[in-house]
């Protein structure tokens, strides 16, 4: 009887450990990007494009900000474009693969500059 508990309760703590081990490793791997509007005019139309994702702001007033956190699903470069009144501007964000995590910060300003950090 002693021993079939120990046995049991080995199994579950092994099942256990596996289980945590497994959503740490994917947590490692997400990718947290933020949108931030530093400027004092609106974005708006914004389109993210990303390690095979897709993500689409309608607008984004001064001082507001947007997260995403998402799993890349493809290895591939990024790209963001949005508008100011009809103007659109567009930067490239970098590369971004599954096998590595990326948290970056991309700041909108008034006159078009889009900064990567």
């Amino acid at each position: 009887m002693k021993a079939s508990a120990i046995i049991k309760g080995s199994i579950f703590l092994i099942g256990l450990a596996l289980v945590v081990g497994y959503y740490l490793f994917n947590l490692s791997l997400r990718n947290e990007i933020q949108l931030e509007n530093s400027g004092s005019v609106s974005w708006n139309n914004i389109e993210l494009k990303a390690g095979g994702r897709y993500f689409k702001v309608h607008n984004l007033d001064s001082g507001d900000t947007k997260r995403f956190l998402f799993h890349s699903q493809l290895e591939d470069g990024g790209i963001i474009t949005g508008y100011i009144g009809q103007n659109i501007y567009k930067s490239e964000l970098g590369y971004f693969t599954p096998n590595l995590s990326v948290d970056m910060t991309i700041i909108l300003n008034d006159d078009g500059d889009i900064i990567i950090k």
